[in-house]
């Protein structure tokens, strides 16, 4: 009786527990633009249920805020945000992040990002932002970063005034003079553009960088704590959105509804917003991407250079 009795026990502990693991929740968080469509693609097709997990989305603003948030422990996972933001973190609080996908361009051509002008403004060039007042979204030490870089192969940014504007309001802001341009990622250039507000100074500033293999320009990531703890929910996380990108690739008109669905965009430019790729880390060109930061570097955006090619989890 005392053995039947403790292997009911044992029975009863393995049920409590495996009933425990599949209630905990996985703290995701993401970001309102295109290249979170890996995620609504995930909630939309079951894929986070398939694999047994119970997934908590957290929507942020700004790259910062969610990289801090990934630092910090209060998400598991950040679905995803631009890469200069880690790399900030990785300088400043090494080895608390791992890389597990990436988006971005695989030639010089990346469509990413765009700068805007009202339409009636006068500019014409780069050079003509010198004393003008240059709004960069998402706020964040990320977008200025980038900014500068563009600007410095045309001129010296010093003689540029850059506000750091949240994407909600960056129209409007152009819309009232209270910056002179934008600095963002589309959607925000097509929205200007066909509200009649803005016009492009520079379709795809990012191609100045001269980087001809690409870069991988935002990323997903895992905090180091959530791997060490929980490494089988991260290989199913990592599992799922790779099973969204496999689904985005075989038909990316059928995924872009979503994108009007979760961000609110019209149709006109849901349907038509440029998206690049999603990298898996198994097949990304690393050293291009190591020349991406080693720019920002010389820039001076980082007091110290960093080896981004070791900060990729393949687990």
């Amino acid at each position: 009786m005392k053995r039947e009795a403790a292997t009911l026990l044992m029975v009863l502990l393995l049920m409590m527990t495996g009933t425990a693991f599949s209630e905990e929740k996985i703290k995701i968080g993401y970001m309102p633009i295109g290249m979170s469509l890996p995620t609504f693609v995930a909630v939309e097709k079951g894929l986070f249920e398939q694999e047994g997990l119970k997934v908590e989305l957290s929507l942020f603003e700004s790259g910062t805020l969610i990289v801090s948030a990934l630092m910090a422990g209060r998400i598991d996972a950040n679905c995803c945000s631009g890469t200069p933001g880690y790399w900030f973190a990785e300088q400043s609080t090494p080895g608390q992040f791992k890389l597990f996908l990436m988006y971005g361009a695989t030639s010089l051509k990346n469509p990413s990002f765009v700068i805007v002008v009202k339409k009636d403004s006068p500019l014409k060039d780069l050079r003509e932002l010198k004393g003008k007042r240059l709004g960069t979204c998402p706020p964040g030490v990320t977008s200025v970063a980038l900014a500068k870089a563009i600007i410095r192969t045309q001129m010296d940014p010093e003689g540029v005034i850059f506000q750091e504007v949240p994407s909600s309001i960056a129209i409007s802001a152009l819309a009232a003079g209270r910056i002179d341009a934008f600095f963002a990622p589309e959607p925000l250039g097509m929205m200007a553009l066909s509200q009649g507000i803005g016009r492009h100074l520079i379709e795809e500033p990012e191609v100045l960088l001269g980087l001809d293999k690409g870069f991988a320009g935002a990323a997903f990531g895992f905090s180091t704590q959530f791997l060490k703890q929980n490494p089988m929910a991260a290989k199913k996380v990592k599992a799922v959105y790779y099973k969204a990108v496999d689904l985005i690739d075989k038909d990316r008109r059928a995924a872009r509804p979503l994108l009007i669905k979760y961000l609110g965009l019209p149709e006109s430019i849901g349907m038509n917003i440029p998206l690049t790729n999603w990298i898996k880390v198994e097949t990304l060109n690393r050293e291009a991407t190591q020349q991406y930061f080693d720019l920002l570097y010389r820039e001076g955006a980082y007091k110290k250079r960093i080896n981004t090619t070791k900060l990729y989890h393949e687990g």
